[in-house]
């Protein structure tokens, strides 16, 4: 799971979005300090612009009062007298010395008159907001201390913050449908590049990858992938060129040596240290023979040289010898086979035969003492599904499809006391090719128990 595209990219946007949400939280909170303070001054002398235009020139001081009722009304969280509302001929000393070194501005907002000005002012530990109107031909202030307007901005950014908690899950969502979205445009393009690989065949003739059929981005890659494919091509002709020169060169000098060991095979004394050994020289120069022959055999499989004469077989014929053979030559292995004796596939009777031949080979080799080999064919149309089966001393861990390459053997053996037979792991490769040059599949299925399954699939014949 870590592993995981999705997940990295889910992770990544994640914390994108919240580092961006936490540095916007504070960034917003400071700069937006100034213009939030501005506009609870220009709310407070609109309210105190209407407030004085309703009032009338008589008992003035009366009407203070009620102004300043209303200014202790308008921040419910004021105190009686802690507001100072008064005119400039009637200021005490607390008053005048507010005032003394104000600075006063118009308020930056377009919803108040030029009438009213504010001032910000120290008065020992404590800050004003002084407002000056003019009003009865005179100069009126009203001071509010400051902390009520700081209250107020609190209470702007809680609601703030109220607001970005409650979006949270659809913030979440959000961050789900982007990574699902961003993850199939990215993973399209790679999804694209992988289909084209499976389609480039290290046999092919020049096959290269298009830089049209990508983005720009992929551009240095397909270059790259280019270059390396063009070089394992060109490896791959000449190990295969080397391979079949090399099997050709060497039938015939085996061919040779083959025959004059069989005349020396004659003539040596019977059951004599010369014919065993003899012997013994035949038959690593028959397993050599085998070796080029499967050899040839690949090397055409991997120019599609093979030259197919396909005929109607009958599978019962087959595999009813291939049962003799092995009940005579094997009497430790249990032979067998349930199938229709009507079945007929269409293939190439020698290399359907090399095919068999390599099969049983195999699962003789692997079979223990008192094991089974099964052979079941069935028809599903116009395909016929027969498959080999065979009991192993072998551990199946680790045994897969790997067993279809050349040279490579699964000798993972739970026994050490089991001798390993020989085999040059050519025997199953060479059966896929002539499965695959049919237009059929071999695959491979392990168990249950200690079963091996070698299933085909062939086209049937009338």
């Amino acid at each position: 799971m870590r592993r995981s595209f999705k997940l990295k990219f889910f992770l990544l946007l994640t914390c994108l979005i919240v580092f961006f949400a936490i540095v916007t939280r504070v960034s917003v909170r400071h700069a937006s300090s100034k213009p939030i303070h501005e506009l609870l001054y220009a709310n407070f002398a609109s309210y105190l612009e209407l407030s004085l235009a309703g009032e009338s020139a008589l008992a003035h001081q009366q009407n203070l009062k009620v102004l300043e009722q209303q200014v202790l009304a308008f921040y419910g969280g004021l105190k009686p007298n802690e507001a100072q509302v008064w005119l400039s001929q009637e200021s005490s000393d607390f008053q005048r010395k507010m005032l003394q070194g104000a600075v006063w501005r118009n308020i930056q907002s377009r919803e108040v008159n030029q009438s009213v000005q504010l001032a910000l002012v120290n008065l020992g530990e404590q800050k004003w907001a002084v407002f000056k109107s003019n009003w009865l031909a005179s100069d009126l202030y009203v001071a509010i201390p400051e902390h009520v307007f700081e209250t107020r901005f609190e209470d702007v950014m809680d609601a703030r913050e109220l607001i970005v908690n409650n979006m949270w899950p659809l913030l979440l969502l959000y961050i789900v449908l982007c990574t699902w979205f961003l993850t199939f445009l990215i993973m399209r393009s790679l999804r694209n590049l992988q289909n084209t690989f499976q389609k480039i065949e290290i046999k092919g003739n020049g096959t290269t990858l298009s830089k049209n059929q990508f983005d720009d981005e992929f551009a240095s890659f397909i270059d790259y992938f280019n270059s390396l494919i063009k070089r394992l091509q060109l490896n791959y002709v000449q190990a295969s060129r080397f391979s079949s020169d090399a099997a050709h060169e060497l039938r015939t000098p085996l061919t040779v040596i083959r025959g004059n060991l069989k005349r020396l095979l004659n003539r040596a004394p019977d059951s004599s240290v010369e014919q065993i050994q003899l012997s013994m020289l035949s038959d690593e120069v028959e397993r050599l023979i085998s070796i080029t022959n499967k050899l040839v055999l690949l090397s055409q499989a991997d120019g599609n040289n093979f030259n197919l004469d396909l005929k109607p077989i009958r599978l019962f014929d087959l595999i009813a010898v291939v049962g003799e053979d092995i009940e005579s030559l094997v009497s430790h292995v249990e032979f067998e086979y349930s199938l229709n004796p009507e079945i007929k596939i269409l293939a190439d009777p020698n290399l359907f035969q090399q095919l068999l031949s390599n099969l049983v080979s195999n699962a003789i080799k692997y079979t223990p003492p008192q094991g089974k080999i099964k052979f079941i064919a069935k028809v599903f149309g116009d395909v016929v599904e027969f498959s080999m089966a065979n009991t192993t001393y072998l551990s199946l861990d680790g045994l897969d499809d790997r067993v279809f390459q050349r040279f490579y053997r699964h000798l993972s053996d739970p026994s050490t006391d089991t001798q390993r037979p020989k085999g040059d792991g050519l025997g199953l490769s060479l059966c896929q090719e002539i499965t695959q040059a049919h237009g059929g599949t071999l695959t491979l299925h392990k168990g249950p128990d200690q079963w091996v399954t070698f299933k085909f699939t062939w086209q049937r014949a009338d």
